[in-house]
């Protein structure tokens, strides 16, 4: 399958220029929304009835790539109240909905799709009973290193507090809706020289493409049986600010608006903002040429939570740049020969996939700089002995299998050929410039030096032996992991980093955990912040602390934990 696309295809009319057309500031820097620009003096409508200021974080391309409204709405067809209101049905807002009926309270969800939604597979903890106070912080550290020590300290402190609670209780919760983890594991905990443990745990519900999302699926089906109110394909395009408190939601339906108001607060879990182009140029101008995996991410949760009075973390937001559906994790930690679209090695293959889109940078003169390819031979197995086994890559091979499990088949693109010419054809690369790069790369080995790239040569390992295996690898924003500015509770701050009364924004639509600009946390990580940030933050915002009413304890799930799973994107890196 042609996998390359046009950028056309997915950046659309607002990518247009819009550097210096932020039309409004927060207090003391503040103009009227007008300009000689047709979009920016018009209202997202076109109707030119625009009257509201906006904050120094937003301009008018980000709100017409958005369904948020500007406007004041005071018109509406319903109105309810609830302790918590939630807004996103997805991995944060369904743990927040469950989080919010264990601790005793009334709670609802707007839900912009007609049913929940969420990707990922599994999630990870760290299991404090399990691991030494100093194991912790040394596994903290080695994140921070990877991370060029801009980790958000405070969110992280969050995270390895209370995400072991949180994986603890999932394995209870995901037991009750009848949709229980299918793998857990302890490969992943960190035993140190001097004895020092950090005890960090998954598990995975699934394999693709049953995963997360009938995860929350389920959960929210329990959810709603419990006395949980959903209002799905009812997206919130607006908060409710009364005296700087965030007091409610305002959701549009198909005939009108509901306003939903928050007796304690509301949580805003709408995922990130990839497909609202203007934002990605503004926030994470790294990504913006890639294609993007999700879709009707548009940065709704962040225009409403900015003009409530919140703003953005720093530019240059982490971002979560993956291919694991072209041959799976199984390769993905080893120096392979890299070559670009037209056949021409173009970086130093000791990057990981995490950050393989950093060496894409480079692909400047081809549709998608994220499409490459990976070589190797079939001596493969003496090189990488912990590389996957040649009849565990059939799933990966188009046309190998009927019916391939556990692979979204239209994605997979593994292939292994008896010539270079047939594999340059199947890998959609010109063949003279293929086997010119394999025979450059072949020199280089045989001399034991990359003069060309500076690879370790341990590292160098020709080509030279059939078949050929080739891997069209294509890179695409998995998530952008940098929202809205939030305090160590996930709670909203204002320009003063004082938090917002009422206003909790959380997943990846909060905070800065990791402050990039690669999303390098692996083994569950990314989930496991998602998940615990929707669970602790409902419970601080009920209780003021951080102490569930009805917490699950290591001891009651961990003789579930005894496989030998093991996350392996990420090694090559540590």
């Amino acid at each position: 399958m042609e996998k390359k696309i046009s950028r056309r295809g997915f950046i659309g009319a607002s990518a247009v220029g819009f550097a210096g057309m932020t039309l409004a500031g927060l207090a003391g820097c503040s103009a009227p929304a007008s300009s000689t620009d047709d979009l920016a003096a018009t209202g997202k409508d076109g109707s030119g009835n625009t009257s509201a200021e906006l904050p120094r974080d937003l301009d008018m391309y980000q709100i017409k790539d958005s369904i948020a409204e500007i406007e004041p709405i005071t018109e509406f067809e319903a109105e309810e109240s609830y302790d918590i209101v939630v807004v996103g049905a997805g991995t944060a807002g369904t743990l927040a909905v469950l989080t919010a009926l264990d601790e005793g309270a009334t709670v609802c969800c707007l839900q912009k799709e007609s049913t929940p939604v969420a990707h990922g597979n599994g999630s990870a903890g760290i299991i404090r009973d399990a691991s030494t106070d100093a194991g912790i912080l040394r596994w903290m550290q080695s994140i921070r290193k990877m991370n060029n020590y801009r980790v958000n300290w405070d969110l992280f402190k969050f995270f390895t507090t209370n995400s072991g609670e949180t994986l603890c209780w999932l394995d209870k919760k995901s037991e009750e809706a009848g949709y229980p983890a299918s793998a857990h594991s302890a490969a992943t905990v960190v035993t140190y020289d001097n004895g020092d443990v950090c005890a960090l745990c998954t598990h995975n519900f699934g394999v693709k493409p049953e995963n997360n999302g009938n995860l929350v699926k389920a959960l929210c089906d329990m959810a709603e049986k419990q006395g949980a109110v959903f209002h799905y394909s009812t997206p919130g395009v607006q908060l409710v600010v009364d005296n700087g408190a965030v007091t409610g939601v305002i959701g549009k339906t198909s005939t009108g608006y509901i306003k939903v108001n928050a007796n304690k607060a509301v949580i805003v879990a709408t995922g990130d903002y990839q497909n609202n182009q203007a934002m990605v140029e503004r926030f994470c101008p790294d990504v913006k040429d890639l294609a993007r995996k999700q879709q009707n991410k548009t940065g709704d949760g962040h225009i409403m939570s900015i003009m409530a009075g919140g703003h953005m973390v720093n530019v240059g937001h982490a971002h979560m740049v993956h291919d694991a559906d072209s041959a799976g994790n199984g390769f993905s930690p080893f120096p392979l020969l890299c070559l670009n679209a037209n056949g021409e090695r173009f970086m130093n293959e000791e990057m990981s996939m995490p950050t393989w889109n950093e060496g894409c940078r480079a692909n400047i003169n081809q549709d998608d700089p994220g499409v490459f390819v990976r070589l190797f031979d079939s001596n493969y197995p003496e090189y990488y002995p912990k590389a996957p086994a040649a009849e565990d890559m059939q799933m990966y091979i188009p046309g190998a299998q009927e019916n391939p499990t556990g692979v979204y088949k239209d994605l997979i693109d593994t292939h292994v050929c008896d010539t270079l010419d047939e594999l340059a054809e199947e890998l959609r690369v010109p063949a003279d410039a293929l086997k010119k790069s394999v025979a450059r790369w072949n020199e280089l080995c045989e001399q034991g030096s990359d003069v060309d790239f500076g690879l370790a040569p341990e590292n160098l390992h020709p080509i030279d032996t059939p078949p050929y295996w080739g891997i069209r690898q294509w890179v695409r924003v998995t998530a952008i992991n940098g929202g809205v500015a939030v305090d160590g509770n996930y709670q909203a701050i204002d320009a003063d980093n004082n938090p917002i009364p009422g206003l909790f924004v959380v997943g990846t639509t909060g905070g800065d955990l990791c402050g990039g600009p690669d999303w390098n946390m692996g083994s569950g990580v990314s989930c496991g912040h998602v998940m615990t940030s929707g669970r602790y933050a409902t419970i601080y915002a009920l209780n003021g602390n951080w102490e569930p009413s009805n917490p699950v304890s290591w001891d009651e799930v961990k003789d579930s934990y005894t496989d030998g799973m093991h996350d392996t994107a990420w090694v090559w890196q540590r």
